[in-house]
């Protein structure tokens, strides 16, 4: 078989020649340059079937070289390389026509891999050049881990089509920013994006809330209420923890998704709506299936691509990027200069996060809240490790000061709004600041008598 010709285009001469070494001990044919003017010159004239190029090149966008390479040479197999992986970059990658996305330094074994692939598709003739999306702001997303990688490489591939995608992962791992990320990067980036956690709401205010409804099609509906997929229309919806809804609501959303129209509560037209749905869970739907507990072919249709997250225990090598990042928000949050000693990022890697990303974040800020002297140590984080071990942390240790004080206050706010409304629910949960679900859960801890108190 014809050995490939390469092109490698990195600023970094070390690079550089571990490449060129790499490939032609690999029998193939390699060129290199640290000069991406050298590179558009050599292409103008010779062939190549692969390039590998980094994205950050001196003042030289790497993703916009690409793009010209691949005006040059349609049959290119294009690979961006870089040292610092993104979901921005990934996703402008991949909408550039790069057919790979890896991150630096590369394996024997990578290598490897991306002849195999460019060997498979030297024959093929490239997709022509889609315009960049519109930039967008940097993503909330942390991580250069290969599982991360592969979740960027995900985003960057199914953001520009309009498939329904499903998002699961444990409670924490960042599922909403993922689906906020798809939004960000897709065609409908300047149509609304709508966040509805489904497991917040009882079904029929579920239903009320996504579907709209009419003026008089229930008690307390005063007025005609446009849904939030109406409401959506030409963006994207994203229905969190949707695997806690009834098998009812889930006849009726998989309609919406079906027909791509809407009926509200009451009436007896449908609207049609364009939709993009991006549903997610954290637990295991194959499993709630089986059981019965959530329909099969809904499934189908919201998972047309599925997208797994890691949890923190599976990106270990994540943390020090992450603890960095939340410390930098935290500082410019608070006007502050908290600082982190080695050991003690050292340490935080080696914990355990049952609550992943979320409950890093919140350890982070914690730390930072309380380190006497500007800089966490090691010493706080053990502090803190053994806080957590005991279930208690320092602003709920304070809190325990008149624990029974505490509770009667808060009961009697809420006895107090619920009379005020006359033991309407709904009315007291708006006034509280709460979904009416959380109201029911508040009575039940505190007991409070919610029959008691109506249209007192």
């Amino acid at each position: 078989m014809r050995p490939l010709r390469v092109i490698v285009i990195d600023d970094e001469p070390n690079t550089c020649a571990f490449l060129q070494a790499a490939f032609t001990a690999e029998g193939h044919q390699c060129q290199t340059f640290v000069r991406p003017q050298e590179a558009e010159q050599y292409l103008a004239e010779e062939d190549a079937d692969l390039a590998m190029v980094d994205v950050y090149l001196g003042a030289v966008n790497g993703i916009d070289l690409l793009s010209r390479l691949r005006a040059l040479k349609p049959e290119l197999y294009p690979v961006i390389m870089t040292a610092h992986v993104s979901v921005e970059t990934a996703a402008r990658s991949v909408a550039e026509g790069a057919v790979d996305y890896v991150s630096k330094p590369l394996t024997i074994e990578q290598i490897r891999a991306i002849c195999q692939r460019a060997r498979g598709s030297r024959a093929q003739k490239a997709e022509p050049v889609e315009d960049a999306p519109a930039p967008v702001q940097d993503s909330a997303i942390i991580g250069g881990s290969p599982k991360m990688l592969a979740v960027y490489k995900a985003i960057g591939r199914v953001a520009a089509s309009n498939v329904n995608v499903l998002i699961t992962g444990p409670s924490g791992t960042g599922k909403e920013l993922v689906a906020r990320a798809i939004h960000q990067h897709s065609k409908r980036v300047l149509q609304p994006f709508t966040a509805v956690n489904c497991g917040s709401f009882t079904e029929t205010i579920l239903e009320s809330e996504l579907f709209g409804h009419e003026k008089g099609a229930f008690t307390g509906a005063n007025a005609i209420h446009k849904g939030l997929v109406e409401a959506s229309d030409g963006g994207t919806l994203f229905l969190d923890e949707v695997t806690e809804t009834t098998l009812s609501f889930q006849v009726k959303l998989l309609r919406v998704i079906q027909e791509q129209q809407v009926r509200r509560v009451g009436s007896n037209r449908y609207v049609p709506v364009d939709v993009r749905i991006v549903a997610a869970s954290n637990r295991e739907v194959a499993e709630l299936i089986r059981q019965g507990h959530f329909r099969e072919d809904l499934f189908y249709r919201l998972a047309v691509v599925q997208i797994a997250i890691p949890s923190l225990g599976e990106r270990r090598e994540d943390i020090p990027l992450l603890v960095r990042h939340f410390l930098q928000q935290f500082n410019l949050k608070n006007e502050r200069e908290v600082s982190i000693e080695a050991e003690a990022v050292r340490r935080l890697q080696e914990m355990n996060w049952p609550g992943n990303v979320r409950e890093l974040e919140n350890t982070v800020n914690r730390l930072a809240i309380f380190a006497p002297t500007g800089q966490i140590t090691q010493a706080d984080v053990e502090a803190e490790a053994g806080r957590a071990q005991e279930g208690v942390h320092p602003e709920s240790a304070m809190a325990t000061a008149a624990p029974d004080r505490l509770v009667e206050l808060e009961r009697e706010h809420i006895v107090r709004i619920l009379k005020l409304t006359h033991g309407n629910k709904s009315e007291a949960a708006r006034r509280l600041g709460i979904e009416r679900k959380t109201l029911y859960k508040k009575a039940l801890r505190l007991g409070i008598d919610l029959q008691s108190l109506e249209k007192k």
